[in-house]
């Protein structure tokens, strides 16, 4: 199934699971009065798109940090002959995702680890490139995340959120400091179920009002503690089979990222980086993901006239070595 087979009811319902997904404890409900459409006909609509693939999960990410990690972006050079013996080792780690071929002239392989301290993750990076025969890599440390918003415009067929403010989300309080259960945070980091009450199991074993517990959400929301809630889109089903990760190098890395962030809603991640490597000085970074990559062209080319970089990098997305749901 393509764009082009999907209904126009469906595209509706695609839309509004993105970008307008109830804070509520009967988000479907609402949904379906704002399309006149039946809760039953929406979940079923709903359950099909899953079943099909188009739509990957409806719910929420919770931010590593509030777990109390620290993160990074790896650039390995792995041998070729070694790329699947990595790829199998990854699949088998939870902490390590975003695992993808580009097509940069030296480091072949990126991916995000995590770790619960930065000690921690340098030595498990070590240790994880060691068993392909890697020593030749880069560490890019999570500073400051300026956007996190992995959200498929349909109709345009390009990543597309607003971000009119913003949120430095490495400042999120950690289960320990908001004084609820570590567990809870895990739950609510797990695919909702398409029930007209999908919050009403994990409000009842917390020993919780439903509306209780969404007020909790709409909290964590505020605090960066959870993000992109809604529905998260497999970009390939709908088109959208391009990605390519944008580098800029500039004088003022932090303002760089930030006028990204405000100012270009292509952008679904805007990171800003620090590496154990003082020669790499490409530290602000970028997600864009389209139908065509001359989409991804045009709009790196207006990020680098928006923050007058220095120079840019654009890293396509040869092959997805690690494909699924990020939990």
């Amino acid at each position: 199934m393509d764009l082009s087979e999907i209904s126009d009811i469906d595209k509706e319902i695609l839309m509004k699971l993105e970008y307008n997904f109830p804070f509520d404890p009967q988000p479907f409900k609402i949904i379906s009065e704002e399309l006149k459409i039946s809760e039953e006909e929406l979940l079923n609509r709903i359950k099909k798109l899953l079943e099909d693939g188009i739509v990957k999960r409806i719910g929420m990410y919770v931010s590593f940090r509030a777990k109390g990690m620290d993160g990074a972006l790896i650039a390995a050079r792995i041998p070729q002959d070694k790329i699947e013996k990595f790829r199998k080792i990854a699949l088998g780690i939870k902490e390590l995702t975003h695992n993808y071929v580009r097509d940069h002239p030296k480091y072949n392989i990126w991916f995000v680890l995590k770790a619960s301290d930065r000690d921690t993750l340098n030595k498990n990076v070590k240790e994880l490139l060691s068993q392909v025969d890697c020593n030749d890599y880069i560490i890019l440390y999570s500073k400051r995340t300026l956007k996190l918003s992995v959200k498929y415009d349909v109709i345009r067929g390009v990543s597309w959120s607003p971000n009119n403010t913003i949120k430095s989300l490495n400042k999120v309080p950690t289960a320990e400091e908001l004084g609820i259960d570590k567990q809870l945070l895990t739950e609510l980091s797990y695919p909702l179920k398409i029930s007209q009450r999908p919050f009403k199991e994990i409000a009842e074993k917390h020993k919780m009002k439903e509306d209780e517990l969404i007020e909790l959400v709409r909290e964590l929301y505020d605090k960066n503690v959870i993000k992109d809630y809604g529905a998260t889109l497999n970009g390939e089903k709908i088109g959208i089979v391009e990605n390519g990760m944008v580098l800029l190098d500039t004088s003022n890395i932090e303002k760089t990222c930030e006028k990204l962030a405000l100012n270009i809603p292509e952008a679904t991640h805007v990171v800003l980086r620090e590496s154990n490597d003082e020669g790499w000085k490409y530290l602000c970074y970028s997600m864009i993901h389209a139908s065509r990559k001359e989409t991804i062209r045009n709009v790196a080319n207006e990020i680098s006239k928006e923050t007058d970089s220095r120079s840019y990098m654009i890293l396509f997305s040869l092959e997805n070595l690690k494909p699924g749901i990020v939990i």
